[in-house]
């Protein structure tokens, strides 16, 4: 899949206007919106825990886990977000980290519902999409810039683990 057909797969806004978004969303990253960033306090002082550090945190805690034990860690994680909501398939995949997505989205273990693997696939090409349209608003659409994306996303595929790498093998809209 090429970038600009990447880019034009959201049919609902152009690319301009995503462009747009995207750059009025950097403009505000000093001021984290709640869903963005979680706040814990005491008397002393304020600590802000971005998304992109639960992300960071996650990655560790998970590099180091076999593949089936972080998907029954998964399960356990979900079904007790879906009792403490009291609805099921209403957890937030977006603090999770890149593997535990692909572990749910491959499914090897058999635990995960359809709409749990197509909750995981909807959140990594979110990601990538943000990654793209990141690139774009900072440096503008250029062939430098491209190359450069090109570079970066080169470089995250050699970091990403092996779960990562087989679902974006096996799915083309993951590439």
């Amino acid at each position: 899949m090429s970038l600009f057909s990447y880019l034009n797969t959201d049919s609902s806004e152009s690319l301009l206007i995503t462009v747009q978004k995207a750059q009025a969303a950097t403009q505000t990253r000093a001021a984290p919106s709640a869903p963005e960033s979680a706040s814990t306090s005491s008397t002393a002082s304020s600590v802000l825990i971005t998304l992109q550090a639960r992300r960071a945190a996650a990655e560790k805690d998970d590099a180091g886990k076999a593949a089936p034990a972080l998907a029954t860690e998964l399960r356990t994680a979900l079904d007790s977000a879906y009792a403490a909501a009291g609805e099921r398939h209403s957890a937030d995949l977006t603090a999770l980290s890149g593997r535990a997505l692909a572990v749910i989205a491959l499914n090897e273990s058999g635990q995960f519902s359809r709409a749990e693997i197509a909750a995981a696939k909807t959140e990594l090409r979110g990601r990538d999409r943000q990654a793209v349209l990141t690139q774009i608003s900072e440096n503008g659409l250029t062939a430098s810039s491209l190359a450069a994306y090109l570079q970066q996303a080169t470089d995250a595929r050699t970091a990403m683990s092996a779960e990562e790498r087989a679902l974006r093998d096996v799915n083309p809209a993951l590439r």
